[in-house]
């Protein structure tokens, strides 16, 4: 070759040199013959910097050790929390060396353990086709039904396909496992990790019969571990709810037992689904009879949780419509009317019962007295003593009554209706309305005998829903 053949093709390699490493995705550096860095490309200065080399600098002495021994084999190297295969490249025409790195840390980790992993391990290609299965894989692989080769069920490759982090949870067999997707198109396969969570579920499972058990609160404070599954009690101001259904004994008595758990089951379900909503901690059925209190094992304020516990007993008294619907629909011609009770006082609450079985709830006179008032209560009426009142009245309407006489308790008990919220903009707006065969007229200021009232306002709904059928 002449020696300007020898300078052409000289000059050829220096130009893709010098092009080449600015465009490269991959980090590419050049350092001189005695090791000091020269170079770096865009993609090298994360090596540079996690080697805490400058231009200049010294390169790393592993490095040097192998650019100084003639091989083949690249040089792997740890760089943080990756790994690099580097080519090391002298370049004897110009006294330099480039190193062309490539980050192997997903080959690694896809190389290093699927053999001996007791996890299932699984690879497909981006199509979704079996490639490769470990010893616990191979028992995901016959139970899937497939061989290599064969489709993987779609749902790993709808995940493959999204890229999503998230893990699949599918059940494969009698076992239920998470399989983690983790497509690595660099290679052009798809990795599957899957763990074994039958136990969890068949425990999640448990714990959600277990659950249905509890009220939400205490369920989620003995989980918490803020609740200790022990004898223990505290004394705490609580306010305490008690309702139950006027005449729910004749009504089981015209009804066969399979109806009447249907429709005791709807009443319930709703009455609690409210409950839960506005915080209270649901203690005990007893027949139609629901206790709630507010207070314990969470609380909002003395003042907050018995306004809370009056909007809930007002949203239970408006849910009665569509329950009454329910009813009718089904054919009971018997009215469903409750009564609602509410005290607020110093109750004793915790764990009560032997060390082999527990219940958590709340005993004293407070509790009385809000069953007291219960049935001392009209029908769709909810009627809450002067201490609940004292904490309530702010927000909430109510008719001061008669004081009652209640048994176990010397003195009278002044008693209070609850009629509705207080709305500052309409609290004293007057209704007045004329139509065709209508007439309304409601005066906040002259109203007496609210419940009388209420009635009346009940008959004409139910007569104009008559007439909407």
């Amino acid at each position: 070759m002449s020696e300007n053949s020898k300078l052409d093709s000289l000059q050829r390699q220096l130009n893709a040199m010098v092009k080449f490493p600015d465009q490269n995705p991959n980090p590419v550096l050049k350092m001189s013959k005695d090791g000091r860095l020269t170079y770096s490309n865009a993609a090298g200065q994360q090596i540079k910097d996690a080697w805490g080399v400058q231009l200049g600098d010294t390169m790393p002495a592993e490095l040097l050790a192998h650019a100084a021994t003639p091989a083949d084999h690249p040089l792997e190297l740890a760089v943080r929390n990756r790994t690099y295969s580097f080519h090391v490249v002298a370049v004897p025409h110009f006294d330099f060396v480039n190193v062309y790195g490539t980050d192997v840390t997903a080959m690694k980790a896809i190389t290093k353990f699927p053999d001996q992993n007791p996890n299932p391990v699984l690879k497909a290609d981006m199509d979704g086709h079996l490639l490769y299965a470990n010893g616990a894989g191979q028992r995901i692989q016959e139970a899937w039904g497939i061989q290599l080769g064969h489709l993987v069920p779609k749902e790993i490759i709808e995940a493959a396909e999204k890229g999503s982090l998230e893990p699949l949870e599918m059940d494969v067999g009698a076992q239920t496992f998470l399989f983690y997707v983790v497509a690595v198109p660099e290679f052009e396969f798809v990795n599957i990790y899957g763990t074994d969570i039958t136990a969890a579920k068949d425990n999640e499972r448990i714990l959600a019969k277990l659950a249905k058990y509890f009220s939400p609160q205490v369920y989620a404070s003995i989980f918490s571990g803020d609740l200790e599954v022990k004898i223990q009690t505290k004394r705490k101001r609580l306010t305490v709810f008690f309702s139950d259904i006027k005449g729910f004994s004749e009504i089981t008595e015209r009804l066969e037992p399979e109806v009447l758990t249907e429709l005791i089951t709807e009443y319930l379900t709703a009455m609690t689904e409210i409950a839960v909503r506005h915080g209270g901690t649901v203690d005990k059925y007893i027949g139609d009879a629901i206790m709630v209190f507010f207070g314990d094992p969470n609380t909002q304020g003395i003042k907050e949780d018995a306004l809370a516990c009056v909007n809930m007993a007002i949203e239970m008294k408006a849910s009665l419509r569509e329950i009454r619907k329910l009813w009718q629909d089904k054919g009971i011609s018997q009215p469903l009317d409750i009564r609602i009770g509410i005290h607020t006082d110093t109750c004793t609450v915790g764990n009560f019962g032997s060390n082999d079985r527990l219940d958590y709830t709340t005993i004293g006179n407070g509790v009385n007295l809000a069953s007291r008032l219960e049935s001392n209560a009209e029908p769709n009426q909810i009627l809450i003593s002067e201490d609940t009142h004292l904490l309530i009245r702010d927000a909430i309407v109510c008719e001061k009554l008669e004081k009652i006489q209640v048994k176990n308790i010397k003195h009278p008990i002044q008693t209070y209706e609850v009629c509705g919220p207080i709305d500052a903009a309409s609290k004293n707006e007057k209704i007045e309305q004329q139509d065709s065969g209508f007439s309304i007229l409601v005066d906040p200021g002259k109203v007496t005998g609210v419940e009388q009232k209420r009635e009346i306002l009940e008959q004409a709904l139910a007569m104009l829903e008559k007439l909407e059928d």
